[in-house]
């Protein structure tokens, strides 16, 4: 027993940490695709902290928003859409949110998904007030299609599209707006927070995943002019903008999907770190995991098959950057990461476990630096959650996995249809 528990703990032994880090240095130096793959990780995903810290320091109005010049005496009409498939009572917390959220002059339409909960008439009750309108579906078509009919029924000149499991926080809809003083800007994300990270050690590493990808990852494509994805959760848009794109597509109808057309139309996307909706995080493993085996299939289908031309230089050098940073990032890194990880693992390292231990406590201190950077800049996650951010590792592992075995799947075509699409509408679109 003795020998297990030193085993188990031998990571942690300083003198062994000082080593695993010395031999990374050496191996990246020695390696020629090793070193680049380490200099590419960290400028990916690590130099983006830096920077922000750097700003957040010198000129901390970078993260606010301009002042709504445009906009100090006239408040246009926002269109909040919401389309949910049995979301229960979430719903009422969700319109309520939107009619307490502090903004005088908007509209919201509820297109439910032929839902069979009391979720129709929950949302009926605010009828009265005269500013909700719903619009019960009799046949489950999907949420792209009735996201579509909440467009077509909107009258806002901006339109607010937010899930049906998200409450909007005071203030956020006026932020969102005053970017849209810029007239080639689409659409603009809000940060999205949870209202459940207490509920389960699953939902509080999320909590630290969430605000690493919003208030890093986001942040810094927001400013570069480099937005990967406008979130179907909590993003508002030019109504102009979504209408001339043709709305969604019914069958491939993700924010994926309208963040790539609105980049080929040539729109500009934004973010703001400032406005934040706050929503239901999966509670369970099985949960989350089923959660990104669809959004890992759906961005293969859509950024590779579908939008495939979008690596030419027909839509522009960014765009075409954009394309192939994605394809590194997204399919590539992951792919090479748990082959390298299994050579590691089980060929080539198993004789020097410090290379192991060096990458593990390497990961660990960037991922404990770009946590408080988060926690600066937006506040999440709480800090009470800093002591998993050492077993952060271990929770991204099978979400990685997961990824990595449906990229192959969508790739090689192995059943590629989703619920998440209604099976007669996926027989009548166009596979790539």
């Amino acid at each position: 027993m003795s020998a297990y528990l030193q085993w188990l703990l031998s990571p942690s032994d300083p003198f062994n940490v000082i080593a695993g880090l010395q031999t990374v240095g050496t191996l990246a130096l020695s390696s020629k695709v090793f070193f680049w793959l380490i200099v590419f990780i960290v400028v990916r995903y690590d130099l983006a902290a830096f920077v922000l810290l750097f700003m957040k320091l010198v000129n901390p109005r970078v993260f606010f928003p301009p002042r709504m010049f445009e906009y100090a005496d006239y408040t246009p009409l926002i269109s909040v859409l919401i389309a949910g498939r049995n979301p229960g009572p979430r719903i009422a917390d969700t319109i309520e949110s939107v009619l307490n959220s502090g903004y005088p002059n908007v509209e919201l339409i509820y297109a439910d998904d032929h839902s069979t909960d009391e979720s129709v008439a929950t949302a009926r009750q605010y009828e009265r007030t005269g500013k909700v309108k719903i619009f019960a579906n009799e046949q489950h078509c999907g949420k792209p299609s009735n996201l579509n009919v909440a467009i077509m029924l909107a009258r806002g000149e901006f339109l607010f599209v937010l899930d049906a499991d998200a409450a909007v926080t005071p203030g956020s809809l006026q932020v969102l707006l005053a970017e849209f003083q810029d007239p080639t800007v689409a659409s603009v994300s809000a940060n999205i927070m949870s209202r459940n990270g207490d509920r389960t050690l699953i939902t509080r590493f999320q909590e630290i995943e969430y605000a690493l990808a919003q208030a890093i990852a986001q942040i810094w494509r927001s400013k570069a002019d480099f937005m990967s994805i406008a979130p179907g959760a909590a993003t508002m848009f030019r109504a102009t903008a979504l209408r001339a794109i043709g709305g969604y597509d019914t069958g491939l109808g993700d924010d994926t999907d309208v963040t790539i057309r609105l980049r080929k139309a040539g729109w500009r996307l934004k973010f703001s770190v400032e406005a934040s909706i706050r929503t239901d995080y999966p509670e369970t493993l099985s949960h989350l995991l089923r959660q990104r085996s669809r959004w890992t299939r759906n961005m293969v289908k859509v950024r590779f098959k579908k939008h495939r031309d979008l690596g030419t230089m027909r839509y522009g050098f960014r765009n075409m950057l954009l394309f192939y940073e994605v394809l590194f990032s997204r399919v590539l890194l992951p792919l090479t990461t748990m082959s390298l990880l299994v050579f590691a693992v089980f060929f080539k390292f198993q004789a020097r476990p410090d290379v192991i231990t060096g990458l593990y406590w390497f990961t660990t201190s960037m991922l404990f630096f770009k946590v408080l950077v988060a926690r600066d800049v937006s506040g999440a996650p709480p800090l009470a959650r800093l002591w998993l951010v050492p077993f952060y590792p271990f929770y991204r592992l099978p979400v990685r996995i997961t990824e990595v075995i449906q990229i192959l799947r969508e790739f090689l075509h192995i059943k590629p249809w989703h619920p998440y699409v209604p099976r007669r509408i996926w027989q009548q679109i166009p596979h790539w």
